[in-house]
């Protein structure tokens, strides 16, 4: 599902959230994986990512799932002391490639139920 942020008619950002067999990931529990979330450079550092996450909360929490989770590049530390203000909890990590270069995600979640 995608969901586009708009500022007076102009496009400021977007989020995704994979459900299902959509998600990158499955867990023995039910959950929301946040895939992407994106504000453009022009609009960064005015709170809109903040906006953006809340918005999200909101979303998964009317659903019946214990948890929202996303991937997060272990090398992306602003991102990630982003997540950990918001409650994310590092809980596991997964390779992935840019080409042959392996990187690694860590896997974050913020508990619903």
């Amino acid at each position: 599902m995608f969901y586009l942020a708009y500022e007076a008619q102009e496009l400021v950002g977007y989020f995704k959230l994979n459900v299902g067999e959509a998600q990158n990931e499955t867990f023995e529990t039910s959950s929301i994986e946040l895939e992407r979330i994106y504000v453009t450079s022009q609009h960064q550092n005015r709170g809109l990512g903040k906006h953006l996450l809340n918005q999200i909360i909101s979303i998964v929490k009317t659903k019946a799932v214990s948890f929202l989770w996303l991937g997060v590049w272990e090398e992306n530390k602003a991102a990630i002391k982003f997540y950990e203000r918001h409650g994310f909890k590092k809980f596991s990590s997964h390779p992935y490639y840019i080409g042959k270069d392996k990187q690694t995600d860590w896997l974050m979640r913020l508990k619903i139920i």
